[in-house]
């Protein structure tokens, strides 16, 4: 036996290796599979710099890996050609990928290579997986290090005597360093030898060289670094014009440049909204007949608490929104705008084939017709217009198929179809019309639809419903949001392009002190404006206020180019093209701010409090914190948050558990409230402050303080639309329910009364004890089943026992007074509550009992031996209480009890047998 036991525990300690083992490298495994991955900090390419006398390149960005890609075992660097390249990278830190690019040992840089174009490849030690390939622009920069050289060893001379040269001799001497980076004034030192070798003084010859005039504009900065959320930044804040008009035999009359930020190659073009949200709607001036008809649905709240999101994720297999009749309560007609915002991927082959519906209009029953439908299908958009039974009965265009790339490149595009006639469909991607072909789009011609008796339609996105069958099919499978419907008009070009504007664009802010003569000209997406001055100063100073702002919150990281194109407009109608100047905007990624949430993690409360409202959480701190190079910067002041929420584990108890709030500081606020079974919900954008001081002052309530001893609950926050969330912090309340104890049934007081004044006596508590007092049931009444429980009575049930003990302590009473004028009275004694003795004795010499067989009690209840027998006589208070309890049930279960038993029998429950007695006159039932 002992041998199987340890055979066990050593299979079990197998087992248990074994999944250790597969828990840490299920824990390794995960990040192996991922390829190395350089990181560029938003950058396109890395770009280095070295003097030609140094051996190490500047690089930025640092170079570096995304976390938890490595570790690395090299770096490998080569170029486009076959030659070999100079550089060689320093693995600093296998984990991060940091190294340092350096020069070859033995190489030698010189500026007549100024720049190389270098390719860089991570590589992993322990698979030799290799991330992608990426770029690195090292440029040569130039220094002093080569002496002047003349052309020859030696030169000769011949002048003839007596005659003055202008010039006797033309030396020339080079180096071999590029540019001149140096003086461009010359100091020379002259002395004259005459034949006899005889010295001159010395003269001091100074030669300034010209610069010859370069137009164009200085003092561009090749890059300009904008972090997210810093407002604007000036994109040429030392900008000089010399347009060399002079050379150019020009009187200047104006200048001017045209300055435009390229966004093209950006993932999303430039930095706007994904979809069109209702704030857009009425800053652009949308018709109010438009419908939403996406809008916060249920189906669509998410499972913390129901917070609302915009966009609507379809998974091509079950999910669609059916439009209630109520918000469209008619068929679509041939006048329309229909606007939307879609994010589509190619998918696989099935998936390219098969229609993915948008909106559809079907027959509600017996039928599958489409009346009018919105799809995608082989990575086309698709527009079905099927004209109604009372139409014209001719063969006109009933579809149409745009072949676009935006529909499949799996980014977000808004889509809006501008539908006047069946002759005149227009549509507009991203605000701007598409240019229609005559292959572009595809036109197909049907007939009407035929005249049926059900007329009743049924519409619905992200799926089409069949009637015949009653289920839905051609399901779509990607993301919708900003679905609006807008029947019998057309909305507006210049609406559709005011809601899809950049975020992105340059900004003058200057008008206000433009001067006559100077002018600041806006295109209609900001991408591109235009300055003119009346001189090149002026210019210069107009260029220095341009600025950049993007206020998408994040901004795509990455870099913009800009270019300014300048031209001069002479006097004479000439016009002078200035060389143009070009830099870049690099937007960097922005660290994700954190919020922290913290306070007292334990509260304690008691039942009173709870009743009256215990405060959830008295002293609770959010913070808002955000990495910006590498310095923890607080931002709580000016940071919003979306919602809060507070969570109770487990759920509450609606009739029992319920909240209150500040109302006032809820209404002074753009904050909801709202609390359901999980708990409670704060929503809307307001400061970090403001959602502390409601948090703060929300309290707990339980009408039943003592159904829980402690209550669990967390908090959580969110901003930036739902991207942030804070840390969970878990509250435990604990409530301090006090203890309520009962006295024993044996320890009922006596006090030292006569008879007649017994009931008075024993008070109110001393006769409650007495109805407590559990005393055993009758076997007769057990054996039959009618066993009532033992306990306390109460409700109505105690109200008649009250009546029953007062009427039978009434007749005791009697009783005594009758037998105090037949016999003396025994001696009183003072009955103590610790040592019952000397209770009222009855004189019982000579006294037989009889009891009645009927009321034998059961052997595990009141034990008759001689051991108990002085105690049983000495209680007076007991016995009343027995017999008062056995009359009570007696009583009141006469009939029901023993049928068999008359009540005249019944209430003859003990009698004393007086047949010997020789000193009472008279017997009694008690």
């Amino acid at each position: 036996m002992r041998s199987e036991k340890l055979h066990e525990v050593k299979n079990l300690r197998v087992v248990l290796q074994i999944l250790f083992g597969a828990y840490f490298a299920s824990a390794v495994i995960p990040h192996r599979h991922r390829v190395p991955i350089i990181d560029l900090g938003g950058a396109d390419e890395l770009v280095g710099s070295v003097r030609e006398d140094r051996t190490i390149v500047n690089v930025v960005p640092k170079l570096s890996i995304v976390h938890e890609t490595g570790p690395l075992c090299r770096y490998e660097l080569t170029n486009e050609g076959s030659e070999d390249v100079p550089f060689m990278v320093e693995l600093n830190d296998e984990k991060d990928g940091s190294g340092t690019v350096r020069i070859k040992d033995g190489v030698h840089l010189d500026c007549s290579n100024p720049q190389y174009l270098l390719n860089l490849v991570a590589v992993r030690c322990d698979d030799e997986a290799r991330s992608e390939s990426v770029r690195m622009r090292i440029s040569v920069k130039d220094t002093n290090d080569h002496i002047p050289e003349f052309s020859r060893p030696w030169y000769t001379f011949n002048v003839n005597e007596g005659k003055i040269y202008n010039e006797l001799a033309r030396l020339q001497a080079t180096d071999k360093d590029c540019g001149h980076p140096y003086a461009k004034s010359y100091i020379l030192t002259i002395v004259a030898h005459d034949c006899g070798m005889r010295q001159s003084k010395s003269t001091l010859v100074t030669i300034n060289v010209r610069e010859a005039c370069v137009d164009g504009i200085r003092g561009i900065q090749e890059k300009v670094i904008y972090m997210p959320e810093s407002g604007s930044v000036r994109i040429a804040p030392n900008a000089h014009v010399f347009t060399c008009s002079e050379a150019q035999a020009c009187i200047l009359e104006s200048v001017k440049s045209v300055l435009t930020l390229q966004t093209d190659h950006l993932t999303y073009g430039c930095d706007r909204d994904d979809f069109v949200p209702h704030m857009v709607q009425k800053k652009c001036g949308m018709d109010e007949a438009t419908i939403a008809l996406l809008s916060n649905m249920d189906d669509n709240k998410s499972v913390d608490n129901n917070v609302l999101v915009d966009k609507f994720v379809f998974d091509g297999h079950s999910r669609s929104v059916i439009i209630p009749e109520e918000k469209v309560d008619s068929v679509i007609p041939l006048k329309f705008t229909l606007t939307f915002s879609m994010k589509h991927a190619r998918g696989n082959k099935k998936d390219e084939s098969t229609k993915q519906t948008v909106l559809c209009e079907s027959d509600y029953t017996n039928m599958n017709r489409h009346h009018f439908a919105v799809y995608t299908r082989h990575c086309k958009l698709e527009l079905l217009m099927r004209r109604e039974s009372n139409d014209e009965a001719s063969f006109r265009a009933a579809e149409w198929r745009w072949n676009i790339p935006e529909v499949c490149d799996n980014r977000w595009h808004s889509y809006s179809i501008l539908f006047a006639s069946v002759d005149m469909v227009d549509l507009y991607i991203d605000g701007r019309k598409f240019i229609t072909t005559k292959e572009n789009p595809e036109i197909l011609d049907d007939w009407p639809l035929h005249r049926t008796k059900d007329t009743k339609i049924r519409i619905v996105v992200g799926a089409c419903w069949h009637g015949r069958d009653h289920s839905m099919s051609q399901h779509f499978k990607g993301s919708l949001a900003s679905v609006y419907y807008l029947p019998n008009k057309l909305e507006q070009p210049h609406i559709l392009q005011c809601a899809h504007q950049c975020k992105e664009k340059l900004e003058f802010s200057a008008i206000d002190q433009l001067v006559p003569g100077e002018n600041a000209i806006f295109s209609a997406d900001s991408s591109s404006f235009t300055l003119q001055a009346n001189t090149a100063e002026d210019l210069s100073l107009l260029l220095q206020r341009v600025t950049y702002v993007n206020s998408k919150n994040p901004p795509t990281p990455g870099h913009r180019s800009f270019y300014i194109n300048t031209t001069v407009s002479c006097t004479d109608g000439k016009m002078l093209t200035l060389n143009p100047s070009k830099g870049y905007i690099l937007v960097q990624k922005e660290a994700e701010p954190v919020i922290s949430i913290s306070g007292l993690s334990v509260v304690n409360s008691d039942h009173h409090l709870v009743k009256t409202g215990a405060p959830m959480l008295p002293e609770i701190k959010i913070t808002v914190t955000q990495s910006v190079n590498g310095e923890q910067i607080e931002r709580t002041d000016v940071s919003e948050l979306d919602w809060c929420k507070v969570h109770l584990k487990p759920s509450r108890d609606m009739d029992l558990e319920y909240f209150s709030s500040p109302a006032s500081l809820i209404a002074a606020l753009r904050i909801d409230f709202e609390h359901d079974k999980q708990g409670i919900l704060l929503k809307g954008k307001e400061k970090v402050k403001g959602y502390r001081e409601i948090l703060s002052k929300i309290h707990y309530f339980n009408t039943r303080a003592d159904s829980y001893t402690r209550r669990i609950y967390t908090v959580q926050c969110s901003m930036n639309d739902g991207r942030i969330l804070s840390n969970e912090f878990l509250v435990t309340m604990n409530i301090d329910i006090p203890q309520t104890t009962q006295a024993p049934v044996t320890q009922i007081l006596d006090e030292e009364v006569q008879m007649e004044h017994a009931f008075d006596r024993i008070g109110g508590n001393r006769l409650q004890n007495l109805l407590e007092m559990d005393f055993p049931r009758p076997k007769a009444l057990i054996s039959r089943g009618y066993d009532s429980g033992r306990g306390t009575v109460a409700g109505g049930v105690v109200t008649l026992m009250v009546v029953v003990c007062v009427g039978f302590l009434l007749i005791l009473l009697v009783i005594g007074i009758l037998k105090m004028r037949d016999t003396p009275l025994p001696s009183r004694r003072r009955r103590n509550r610790r040592n019952p003795e000397g209770a009222m004795e009855w004189d019982d010499s000579g006294m037989n009992i009889t009891v009645n067989p009927l009321e034998e009690v059961d052997k595990h209840g009141v034990d008759f031996s001689d051991d108990d027998e002085e105690q049983e006589e000495e209680s007076s208070d007991g016995g009343e209480s027995f017999h008062d309890e056995g009359m009570t049930e007696d009583e009141e279960d006469a009939e029901n009890v023993l049928p068999h038993v008359d009540s005249e029998k019944q209430n003859r429950s003990l009698e004393w047998d007086d047949t010997t007695l020789t000193n009472v006159s008279r017997t009694y039932r008690v």
